[in-house]
Order: C-alpha cells, then structure tokens, then sequence
C-alpha cells in the first residue's frame, strides 16, 4: 500500500517541481512509512511513499518500465502478480524485480489499457507513456483505493488523496455545494465528484486520460446483475454452494499468500469476518492468525464477547481493543480537521482506533466488507422483500399508515439500531423507487430538507440537483431487475465503494495498515453477482449461500446471528465529551464564515439533541464533520509543514 502524487510539468523548474512533489507527498506519508521518491519523466512528475509488500528491496517507485517509455506509481497490490509475471516472461519480457509494480507496467507496454482485464487486486495508479504524452489513472472495479485529479495550467495534477492534491499551487480550493448536497444525503462525496469545485475523482472500474489538454474518461467495468426472471437458467443451491466456496477459498488464499508479510484479520464476531477468519487459519495450520476486535464500553454496541468466542473456537490470537467515549471523541479532535474528504459514517473512528492497534503487530489485516452488499446481509433488504410483498395487496399510503403506528406504539431507545429509529426511517422512503429508499431511509438530510438546511445562496445552486444520478447511469441498460435486485446495485453503488470502501481505506491508511477484503474478489463478485435473489436472500434470510457454506466452519451460533453491525455511539458522544466540540464547531459565527449554511436550522438541530427532544446525531454528525473540513480547508495550504520524510532528491 502506498501513497502518490503527480502533475503536469513541462517547462517547470526541477528545483520547482521537486519542491512541489515534496509537500505534496508529505500530506500522504502517512500511506507509506517504508520510504519515498520521485522522478521527472518526461514533462510529467511522479512521486510515491511506500508501504511495502512484494520485493521491498527492488520496488522502489516510481517504477520505470525496461524501454524507458513509461513510469508509473501505483498504491495498491496486483494477487495475482505470480501468474502475470509468467505470462510477461513469455512474452519474452526480462524482468529485473520481484515488484508487482514492474509486472504491471511491463504488461502495460505489452497489452496497453487491455491489460485491466487480467488484473485481479485493488489498485489506483497513474502512469505516463512518453511514446503517446499520455498520463492514464485507473482506480479498480470496486474503488478501493482512490485517487484525485484536477487540470491545472500545465495540464492535470493527480493524488491519493484530496488533501495532498489541494498542496498543488494551482489546485481550486472552493467548496462544490452540490457535491455537499451529495454528500448530506448520501454521507459521503460520491465519485465522479469531491468537495472541491473542480477536483474529481477517478470512478470505480474507470480510467481517465490526458493527452495534449484533452481529458477522456473509459469505463472498463460495473456492477451487473442477472435479472431473476433468468433464474430457471441458475444453478442448483448445492452447485452454488460448491462454486461460491471455491471463489471464496481462492479470494483468501490469494490474499494470504501474495505476500510474504504476515496478516492479521478485522474480527467483529459476526459472520462475514468470522468466515474470513476461518478460512484464513485453515491456510496457515499450527500458526495462529492474529484477530482484532472492538469492545466498547457500551453494551448496545459490543460485540467483543461474539468475536472472543470465535477466536477461541478457530485458535486464533486474539486481541480486544478496548474504546470509550473518551477515545473516540479523541480520533475526533486530533484527526477529522486534518483528515482527508469529509465522510458522515461516524463507524470511522472505532475503526482507525482498531486498525492502529492492529499496526502493532501487523502491517496488513483481511476484513468481512463487502458480503452484505453481495449476498443481501443488510436487514434493509429483508425490509426491501417484505415491501415487495405487502405492496402487492396494499397501497402505499395505508401500508406508510401501519409503519407510522407500529413506532408510535413502541418504546423509544438510543442504542444500535433500535426497532423504533429502523421503522421511522423505512416509513421515510416507503413511497420512492427501490433503487432510492436504502438511501431515503437512511440519509442524515433528505432532499427536500437541504432547501432549509442550505442559506439561499448556496441553495440557489441546487437547481435541477439530482443525488441519484449515478446509481440511474448505472442502471441503465440492465432491465428486468426486481426491486430488490435495484437496491441491491444502488447499495453497491455509494454506500459500498463511497462509505464502506473510503472508511477502511482511511481508517486503515491513517495507521500505515493495509486492509484486504476477500468478499470484493472480483471473480467472486462476479460469480454473486450472476445468482438468482434467492440464494442470497432465502425468503427472509439474508447472505444465505454463506451460512450453508461456513456452516462446517463456524458454531451454529455465529452462522445463524443476526447481523448488529459496526457502530459508534454518536448520539452519546454529541452530548458527552463532543458537545464543546459541537457547540464550537457548529456555532453561528463559525458557520457565517462559511456561508453554507443556515445559523437557525442548525441551532434548531443542536438544541433538540442536547434538549433530548429528538435524536438529531445523524444529522448534526454529517454538518460537525463537514465544518471540520472546511475550516481547515479555508485556512489555507499547510505549506510550511515539515515533510514527513527528508527531502526528495
């Protein structure tokens, strides 16, 4: 894992473009604490800090291919580096490394942007071919690495993450207000756009080129679904269950044993990690995995004692990470004003807590992340089959009615998703499309609240403003899905690769941890992908094709619990040990500076949370993380920073 930065730079300076490559790189070095460098190539300069997995001592980026013609950085790993490696040798390649990264530049100058089909792994990386004056950046299907880019007067600048990017001298630095309403209703700053007027991101499964001034963007893949109506053509459950076991043996294995390095796993007790653990201990006999898990001091959000159980059953070693309000209120006030885009999953913070000290021991762990959005886990789309039946012998409205009375008739909590909260935010998005009421019934701000929310100013640019437009683009041409097949891609959509993914990409990178999620296997999300609904959500049960097959693997207990999820208890928090922090942050004179937001519909939000009148956390959680951001966006570039490493060369 790694971080870098580039930029245009025909006619600069050396001296210049060094200086600028150094404090650009030095707001990612937190990516990569192994070691840094750069180079000029020809008219573009490229700069990289390494977390090193494959051939630490021959690796070094950036990596120049054996012609001289391209130079690349990349900040991710390529699994299936071995197989690709022999097939660049018979093409008759002389390789000099052991790298990945040589691999993948070599069978560049092979294949050209081809090449992206046989890549299996997680990626984001920017290269320059000199034959062509083109610069190419690529991000993997799923996103789980990001990478920036804006057009600045030389011609494009490109980074890891936003905060390098904005160290650039011609880089924009105004807020998007539209890509902020973006991120109001779907807690986070969804690609292609960022929070920056001007600065983009590369999309998943894209690449973006530069050449002679003229940028081109190329989808090389997205997320299809077999429409169910195909189903009869499926094959049988066992069938499935053998197929799916294969792919995810193979996932694990091939992230196990790409490095020599040893990895740890993100274990929360549930099933998803669970599986991972266990197939992950089964490969390495005798030699206990190291697992990590968060226990929280408060019980509606612990599940230390499920994965504890689970360790001792596979003969892992475990470790607990002990958090409190104190240390998560903590992550807060020393990282979120300096961190990088702003992210409203407040499930951030346990998880940077719990990544740091897993770096302690390892520089690598695997996660459960991605299994309920490929195999339906999530109790939202239970919620999704129950309204495809109800709607079929009641209308809309009466079936809105019945949700309304069922909460007003049951007793109100705060903990991790109480009954009462799930229902009150189901009745929100009962009368959307499917595709929209995932996000409807669970969007700090709903659409037709941003008008209030918003000062006239900033609300007078959300004209025609449409927070669904990419999960429409990617619908298009896949007709014939269910309901719940079109959540399920919508979920896919923003809150897999724009939350889930830019969550453990963060809270992992800001530890110097790699994170590696088996489930997002390509050619397993592939195969998952192709299933008929029900073996993955088998009437009301959800990630059904799992439980069958880690039911030899793991105790009944563990593969028949229900999901809780990974929380972290904000509404405590904002009238705890954050409230100064909020009331601060959120006051009106901090909020007039920006202009974005109106001073009286914020108050509003503050005093009905810490009056106990209503539960605003989500909310006020989305605006206190944003404001954060901002205020340390308009202070200024930190160009006087001492770099974290000494000085390019």
């Amino acid at each position: 894992m790694c971080g870098f930065v580039g930029f245009s730079d025909a006619g600069a300076g050396q001296e210049d473009a060094r200086v600028t490559a150094e404090r650009m790189l030095a707001a990612v070095a937190h990516r990569g604490p192994d070691g840094s460098d750069w180079c000029h190539h020809r008219g573009v300069t490229l700069a990289h800090c390494a977390l090193t997995f494959t051939d630490p001592d021959h690796g070094a980026q950036p990596f120049v291919s054996a012609s001289g013609a391209t130079a690349v950085v990349f900040n991710g790993e390529l699994y299936n580096h071995a197989v690709l490696r022999a097939e660049v040798r018979a093409a008759g390649v002389a390789l000099r490394t052991g790298s990945d990264t040589e691999v993948l530049v070599e069978l560049y100058e092979l294949l050209g942007m081809r090449m992206l089909d046989r890549l299996r792994g997680m990626f984001a990386f920017a290269l320059h071919d000199a034959r062509t004056g083109t610069t190419v950046l690529a991000r993997d299907p799923m996103g789980k690495k990001p990478l920036y880019y804006t057009c600045v007067p030389d011609g494009i600048a490109f980074a890891s993450e936003l905060t390098a990017l904005l160290r650039h001298p011609a880089a924009p630095r105004t807020p998007d207000v539209r890509a902020l309403a973006d991120y109001l209703v779907l807690q986070a700053f969804c690609a292609p756009a960022s929070a920056v007027s001007g600065v983009c991101k590369v999309r998943p499964g894209s690449y973006v080129t530069h050449r002679h001034g003229a940028l081109d963007e190329i989808e090389f893949w997205r997320p299809r679904l077999t429409p169910d109506r195909r189903a009869g053509r499926g094959p049988g459950r066992r069938e499935a269950a053998r197929r799916f076991e294969e792919l995810f043996r193979a996932a694990v294995a091939r992230r196990m044993t790409s490095t020599d390095r040893r990895l740890g796993v993100l274990l929360s007790g549930g099933l998803d990690s669970s599986a991972v653990a266990a197939v992950a201990q089964q490969l390495l006999p005798g030699r206990p995995v190291p697992t990590f898990s968060a226990g929280f001091a408060d019980p509606d959000f612990d599940e230390s004692d499920h994965a504890r159980a689970v360790a001792r059953h596979l003969g892992t070693e475990h470790h607990v990470v002990r958090i409190g309000g104190a240390d998560l209120a903590g992550v807060v006030e020393s990282e979120l004003a300096v961190a990088d885009e702003p992210l409203a999953d407040p499930s951030l913070l346990p998880t940077r807590l719990v990544c740091r000290a897993a770096r302690e021991h390892v520089r690598g762990v695997l996660t459960g992340d991605g299994a309920d959005e490929l195999l339906l886990g999530y109790r939202y789309f239970q919620a999704e089959r129950a309204i495809e039946l109800l709607l079929r012998v009641l209308p809309a409205p009466r079936l809105e009615a019945l949700v309304r009375l069922l909460v007003r008739r049951l007793p109100a909590r705060s903990g991790n998703l109480p009954v009462t909260h799930a229902l009150g935010l189901l009745a929100k998005g009962l009368r959307a499309a499917p595709e929209h009421r995932f996000y409807l019934s669970t969007a700090p701000f709903g659409p037709g609240e941003l008008p209030r929310l918003l000062t006239p100013e900033a609300g007078a640019e959300l004209t025609g403003h449409d927070p669904f437009t990419e999960v429409s683009r990617l619908l298009r041409g896949q007709p014939g899905l269910t309901g719940v097949q079109r959540s399920q891609l919508a979920v896919v959509t923003h809150f897999l690769r724009d939350v889930i993914l830019t969550k453990t990409d963060r809270g992992g990178m800001r530890s110097s941890l790699e994170l590696r999620s088996p489930f997002l296997d390509l050619d397993l999300v592939e195969y998952g992908n192709s299933l008929p609904t029900g073996l993955k959500l088998h009437r009301f049960t959800g990630k059904y094709l799992l439980r069958q097959v880690a039911a030899g693997w793991l105790p009944p207990s563990v593969v028949q619990r229900t999901k809780l999820g990974f929380r972290a208890p904000v509404a405590a928090l904002l009238r705890g040990e954050l409230r100064p922090l909020l009331l601060d942050t959120l006051s009106p004179s901090s909020l007039r500076r920006g202009g974005l937001f109106d001073t009286g519909a914020v108050r509003l939000l503050i005093d009905d949370h810490l009056g106990g009148r209503r539960d605003t956390s989500r909310k006020l959680w989305a605006l206190l993380v944003y404001q954060l951001w901002f205020e340390s966006l308009t202070a200024g570039p930190r160009a006087l920073e001492s770099p974290a490493y000494p000085a390019l060369s």
